[in-house]
């Protein structure tokens, strides 16, 4: 990033569609997928170059050692930039976040810390939606240290304005669509004083298979409140 690390955030919106108007950053981000890489902010992606899970590094390296790290992704875009009816949605939530001495993120896989785990875009194709979605990587710390501890109310209290996203179990285990839309990112540091220390984002067009990875996700999240879970 430039020295202003908000600057492009700003020039794109996201602050303040997704991360507050005070937002001050003190780390550079940087997102390598194993065939792109996003080294600024801004940077548009092919949509099958960022399936994988990718391996996340801070620059300058922390020179105090936390692991209460929190990291978030997020796509504001679902069905309109800024969506709000839908609210954000949710591409990857994990907790108990360490920094690696190279600087790279030590996220741990157990459902207890990688809450909802990373699911690559999945939007439509743009000669139907013919505009990118913002994939926003956020890494934030609590205000005033220690782990944090997040509930099935937690997020469905942050469902509740979002009146096309009905509600999701958020069940260890299912994180299905349904679960993870009805997000809303300001809110949810501000109920749980997160403070964000690195952020960056990406831009990913839609294709045919990410149409169809979308259908998935919403047939199989439909079939999942018809069942209960």
């Amino acid at each position: 990033m430039s020295q202003d690390r908000t600057q492009t955030l700003r020039e794109h919106k996201v602050i303040p569609d997704v991360l507050p108007v005070e937002t001050e950053l003190s780390y550079d981000l940087k997102v390598k997928f194993p065939s792109a890489t996003l080294d600024a902010p801004g940077k548009e992606l092919g949509r099958e170059e960022t399936q994988p899970q990718p391996k996340l590094y801070l620059d300058p390296q922390p020179q105090e050692k936390h692991t209460d790290y929190v990291l978030l992704c997020i796509d504001p875009d679902l069905m309109a930039n800024n969506d709000q009816s839908f609210g954000q949605v949710r591409h990857w939530f994990s907790t108990n976040i360490a920094v690696k001495e190279d600087g790279e993120l030590e996220i741990y896989t157990a459902p207890q810390f990688d809450i909802a785990p990373y699911v690559g875009p999945a939007l439509l194709p743009n000669y139907i939606s013919p505009r990118p979605h913002r994939y926003v990587f956020i890494l934030a710390r609590p205000s005033s240290g220690g782990q944090i501890s997040v509930s099935a109310e937690d997020f469905q209290k942050l469902q509740e304005p979002y009146a096309a996203a009905f509600k999701g179990a958020q069940k260890e285990g299912v994180q299905d669509l349904k679960d993870r839309w009805g997000f809303n990112t300001e809110k949810f540091l501000e109920m749980k004083e997160l403070k964000t220390e690195a952020a960056t984002f990406m831009l990913v067009g839609g294709t045919l298979k990410s149409a169809a990875a979308n259908m998935a996700l919403s047939g199989q999240a439909i079939a999942d409140k018809v069942l209960g879970r």
